[in-house]
């Protein structure tokens, strides 16, 4: 998994489970025995019942209360973990529930805000639901059909855009004229409901799906698109947004090309890409504070042994946000392999003359390139590491 520059919307079920995830499914009370129990066991079964019936409570929509209370009962529940053994039966039980009560709070409330996010979080229960209970998937085309011409634009642009990300999410081995539908939706999407947070939150999304494809060009053109639009905006923060859009669309055009590489090395001395030709070279970026980052290294690491003789090196883009953080993850590592480091005022991080050049918004990201220089792989990491290599410099 990606550690990623903005908060992403959810994308996978488990992290959508962290985030609208539910109480312990309600218990059974213990039957009574069949002999007459005592008093003091009469007590206890009781005090059990009552505490089943407490559990399950929590799983009770407050039917009467206020939108406003509606919506922090939502809020509150999806923020408790689920049992990891129970998973698909607390969801079954927690995402009806918030379902309800979103409708509760369109039926209740008059206030714009209140129903854009009861809105919203009910595409949010369904996305998920669905995967439990696919049946679901009727009632949410429905919900998106019904709302995507609402005459509030808020609420249309939600449908709309759920759509919109359901399409990406499902590319796959999509062939190139489904990416194009898709990459062409994208477009339309920013062009009817303009730019904003949400707005830029999916089309990023959708884009990132693109570059996920097979299909580069298309996916690199969708980019550049994107970024046009953006780079407009009045919104300064959305604007300068488009330069990252413009890197995403550089990087996916590397397979097959050469890749530029500059900047400083941690020892201080200007980094000599032309050195390395002749070499198979892996362009790792990475942070310390990144858990997939550093569960990587060990199989670098491996692969460093393993072919290192052959011709194979390695060289780190350090993202993180200081000095005394990289060096101190270098050390406790035992990182031996050269590093492009920025210790330039405004220019660390995400926005590393190389991370910002080639549009990096997530970590960590492994470009592989070959003894000629040219790009092979944008995503050499574990076993597709390994198996570039052996391709290009062969088995023991």
């Amino acid at each position: 998994m990606h550690q990623n520059l903005s908060s992403r919307p959810t994308r996978t079920i488990f992290r959508a489970l962290l985030l609208t995830t539910v109480l312990i499914a309600h218990q059974a009370p213990l039957m009574a025995q069949e002999s007459k129990p005592n008093n003091a066991a009469v007590a206890d079964d009781a005090s059990k019942e009552k505490g089943a019936e407490k559990k399950e409570d929590k799983f009770a929509v407050p039917a009467d209360a206020s939108p406003a209370d509606l919506l922090a009962w939502i809020a509150k529940t999806k923020r408790i973990p689920p049992p990891r053994d129970a998973m698909a039966e607390t969801a079954l039980k927690m995402f009806p529930a918030l379902i309800q009560a979103c409708d509760l709070v369109v039926e209740k409330s008059q206030n714009a805000e209140e129903l854009k996010k009861a809105i919203e979080e009910k595409f949010s229960a369904y996305s998920v639901l669905v995967r439990f209970s696919p049946a679901a998937i009727k009632d949410l085309n429905a919900l998106a059909e019904k709302y995507a011409t609402d005459s509030n634009p808020e609420i249309a642009q939600i449908a709309v855009g759920h759509t919109l990300m359901e399409k990406a999410q499902k590319l796959g081995d999509a062939d190139a004229a489904i990416a194009q539908e898709v990459s062409d939706a994208a477009i339309a999407f920013l062009d009817r409901f303009g730019v904003n947070k949400g707005t830029f939150s999916t089309v990023s999304r959708v884009a990132s799906s693109l570059g996920y494809s097979s299909h580069n060009e298309i996916a690199a053109v969708a980019h550049e698109k994107i970024a046009s639009i953006l780079e407009k905006s009045e919104d300064k923060i959305l604007a300068n947004r488009s330069s990252k859009l413009v890197g995403a669309a550089r990087r996916i055009r590397l397979l097959g090309n050469e890749m530029l590489l500059t900047g400083v090395t941690a020892d201080g001395n200007a980094f000599d890409w032309e050195s390395y030709r002749g070499k198979v070279v892996l362009v790792d970026y990475w942070a310390s504070w990144c858990g997939p980052c550093i569960g990587e290294i060990p199989n670098m690491k491996k692969n460093l042994e393993r072919f290192g003789d052959k011709g194979f090196t390695i060289v780190g883009i350090n993202m993180d946000d200081t000095r005394e953080a990289f060096e101190k993850c270098v050390e406790n590592k035992e990182i031996t392999w050269v590093n492009i480091v920025s210790e330039e005022e405004g220019k660390r991080g995400w926005d590393a003359p190389m991370a910002d050049y080639y549009g990096i918004t997530g970590i960590p990201t492994a470009i592989l390139v070959d003894q000629k220089g040219k790009v092979v792989s944008l995503r050499a990491r574990g076993v597709e590491l390994d198996k570039m290599l052996e391709s290009l410099l062969g088995t023991e």
